[in-house]
């Protein structure tokens, strides 16, 4: 694993009116790790990922992207520049395409420089989208969705569904994706497939991944380190068997 530094997260802040979301937050994430980030319900996991992404003002504080400070920044220009991405806890897919199109359309923002560029026909035009018809055909692959790769994403299971916007993920070709509760609502055999696919990306395309999940079994197998935020504040930092044995974590969160 690299020690470089591919998101560093300084003092972040963020209050809701009285409620302190964050409380000061420094986390660093290296390049090539898998990070679980842990903690009870409105601990303030949900809202670091919003204020790294852009989709939320901190009140403080600063988040550094491989070294650029990109803190206020729109979450067009982060993904687009930064080839930083992340997820929701609600899967969105477009139901009436099927697999291919979701995913050449997911592809177009990295190969299509503008909006023109977009409704462009011509020989240039041609080859990006066959490049893209060709990574997408790839990934559905890899996710183990060709068998369902021909329907509606709209027809497909929930856990399907997951599969399909991980992989849209994947189509631009980032460099650091946070997850927020991946495996929520998906059955046993999705999560491994779930879980073999973000190793895959991690091991295979050098994808970072920051990873929100309550279920922690899980997530302190596939976790290279494990940051435990508790009201607002980061609790520990520290390798997953490190922060299972944690005192002041197993009080706030593990229990027992």
């Amino acid at each position: 694993m690299s020690a470089e530094s591919m998101l560093r997260i300084e003092g972040l802040r963020k209050n809701y009116g009285a409620v302190a979301a964050l409380q000061g937050v420094d986390i660093e994430v290296r390049r090539g790790e898998v990070m679980g980030l842990i903690g009870p319900n409105g601990s303030g996991k949900s809202t670091l990922f919003d204020c790294c992404t852009g989709l939320q003002r901190s009140d403080a504080g600063r988040v550094l992207l491989k070294g650029v400070d990109i803190t206020g920044w729109p979450m067009n220009r982060i993904a687009r520049e930064g080839r930083f991405l992340r997820s929701f806890q609600k899967t969105v897919v477009f139901p009436t395409l099927d697999s291919e199109e979701n995913l050449v359309l997911a592809g177009q923002m990295s190969r299509f420089p503008n909006v023109l560029s977009t409704f462009w026909v011509g020989p240039s035009a041609r080859k990006r989208i066959q490049a893209l018809r060709e990574r997408a055909k790839e990934l559905i692959e890899v996710t183990g969705l060709a068998r369902v790769a021909h329907l509606p994403a709209g027809n497909m299971s929930g856990g399907q569904q997951k599969l399909l916007q991980f992989a849209s993920m994947l189509m631009p070709e980032p460099e650091l994706i946070l997850l927020d509760e991946p495996l929520a609502g998906i059955n046993p055999v999705l999560i491994e497939k779930v879980i073999q696919c973000i190793e895959h990306a991690n091991q295979k395309l050098g994808v970072t991944f920051v990873v929100i999940e309550h279920n922690t079994d899980v997530l302190m197998n596939l976790s290279h380190r494990v940051v435990v935020l508790h009201q607002g504040a980061k609790l520990a930092d520290a390798t997953p068997e490190e922060v299972v044995r944690n005192p002041e974590v197993i009080e706030a969160y593990l229990g027992g």
